[in-house]
């Protein structure tokens, strides 16, 4: 009924606007159109009605009209005005003659037009004689008082929309009136006991039909989608007879509606990344799992970014203008995060391609040490001195990395270099002996397995030896190989093969 320029009006008349316009002095500051439609709403606003009743004229006034009483007929207009009309009090004169160029008559000031049965009503004020004086003062027409009751029976709220009105405290919030407030609170909790009812109707089919259904779908379904419909169902099929314009002002901006599809879309997000986690696992790729939040976060932002901006639009504001703004901000702190970005992208490479995993022992570039976190900033290795290093994803993915961790057995590879001395008969019995004990080690894989005599180098007679130790625990590679060793140095005695000594290789 009221917008913001309310204040206008009484602000009008507190800075002496008596002078300014040569207004009449008037207890109810009726001396110009505009401060006696202002007196008249503020009093509707404080629900006095018997204040209110001094600014309509009900002189001529058919009988029935007078039968429905000052007050009342004061009351109903307000109903009216609340449900079909906001009233820009900066549109009507603040001048004591009124508006002269606007063809109606002199006396005569348009408030506003109120539609009725396809025409347009007029609501006047009129210029009429003060009873007291005769000074000329403005009041709410008697042509429009007398369609106040027509207007009504057509405007007024429901049974139940009257009940509260009248009996509950007149007190509004954003404008609208507590009973207003009252009323649709019940009635979206009304619905949502209905949509609750009816989802968990559908859940327990669903649980009926797949067994198998896990209880975070069922929830989905109870919970976030039960609040949606119910939001749906209150916003098409609520009593528009108690929707008053301030109201749809209020609910323009579809705000419960918006935090409701936020809600589905957030738990429907959370629920593909449960699904998609346990199928991750299930398929043994761990680290895709660690990449299901930070992805997720970036969905949620984007739907968050969205909703925020259909909600603005629905308020008013321009999308493009915010999109525009939002578009060179964006590129200034894309410049300013470049360097996260790429670290950003790093991590998902890391998690996609996975060329290393948490726990995974790896040599990066010429240090060693196990992986202990893949963050979206930096990775983290623990190394063999214990102590921490923390490696940016955008330059860790572009370092040779060799991942120990992914080898399915183990190199056997010691060097053996023999005194150039040495008998051909005793390297011969010699390497047949080795074979023969690789061949002998249950833990030794049977292939490849080579025990030759390689070359001759200024080092002595060099001895090519490999087998694999069937084990990818290095602890267990070290105690087999520790006995393997000992039995070879044995070998050497047995078969008087002596080995080339770093001083004698270094004086040759």
């Amino acid at each position: 009924m009221l917008d913001s320029n309310e204040s206008a009006g009484k602000t009008l008349s507190d800075n002496n606007i008596d002078d300014e316009y040569n207004v009449p002095r008037d207890e109810y500051e009726r001396g110009q159109p505009r401060s006696a439609m202002a007196g008249y709403l503020r009093a509707m606003r404080s629900a006095d009605l018997a204040l209110a009743s001094h600014y309509l004229d009900y002189r001529n006034l058919s009988e029935k009209t007078l039968n429905v009483g000052k007050e009342e007929l004061a009351r109903q207009l307000g109903v009216v005005l609340n449900r079909t009309l906001w009233v820009d009090l900066n549109s009507i004169s603040a001048k004591k003659e009124g508006r002269l160029n606007d063809n109606l008559p002199s006396y005569r000031e348009l408030v506003g037009r109120v539609e009725y049965q396809g025409d347009d009503v007029d609501i006047l004020l009129q210029h009429i004689p003060r009873a007291t004086d005769k000074v000329k003062i403005w009041k709410i027409s008697n042509a429009t008082v007398e369609k106040i009751p027509r207007l009504f029976k057509r405007y007024s709220y429901s049974p139940l929309g009257e009940f509260l009105a009248k009996n509950l405290p007149s007190i509004d919030l954003f404008g609208v009136m507590l009973w207003q407030w009252l009323y649709f609170t019940l009635m979206l909790s009304l619905y949502y006991l209905i949509a609750k009812l009816f989802t968990w109707v559908i859940a327990f089919a669903i649980k009926r039909v797949h067994k198998k259904v896990s209880n975070e779908v069922l929830r989905f379904i109870k919970e976030p989608v039960a609040l949606l419909m119910a939001v749906i169902l209150a916003r098409n099929f609520h009593d528009e007879a108690n929707v008053t314009i301030a109201l749809k002002a209020v609910t323009e901006g579809s705000t419960l509606l918006t935090i409701a599809w936020c809600w589905v879309f957030f738990c429907l997000i959370d629920l593909m990344k449960t699904i998609l986690a346990d199928k991750f696992i299930a398929q043994d790729k761990p680290l895709a799992v660690y990449l299901l939040r930070p992805a997720g976060t970036v969905v949620k932002l984007v739907v968050f970014t969205v909703a925020i901006l259909n909600w603005l639009e629905n308020l008013g504001f321009n999308a493009s203008t915010l999109l525009a703004g939002l578009g060179i901000g964006g590129l200034a702190i894309a410049l300013a995060a470049q360097k996260t970005v790429e670290n950003i992208i790093g991590a998902i490479t890391l998690y996609t391609s996975a060329p290393i995993k948490i726990g995974d022992f790896c040599r990066f570039g010429n240090s060693f040490g196990v992986v202990e976190e893949i963050g979206l900033r930096s990775t983290r290795i623990r190394t063999l001195d214990r102590s921490v290093i923390y490696v940016a994803n955008a330059k860790f993915i572009d370092m040779n990395i060799e991942n120990f961790s992914e080898r399915e057995r183990i190199a056997f590879r010691p060097k053996i270099f023999l005194a150039p001395n040495t008998s051909k008969e005793n390297i011969d019995a010699l390497l047949e002996a080795i074979k023969a004990l690789l061949n002998g080690t249950e833990i030794i894989a049977s292939a490849p397995l080579r025990a030759h005599f390689k070359a001759y180098t200024i080092y002595g007679l060099e001895l090519d030896i490999l087998a694999y130790v069937n084990t990818t625990n290095f602890d267990v590679f070290l105690d087999e190989i520790n006995e393997l060793n000992l039995k070879i140095l044995a070998l050497l005695n047995e078969h008087d093969c002596k080995i080339q000594v770093m001083a004698e290789r270094t004086t040759e």
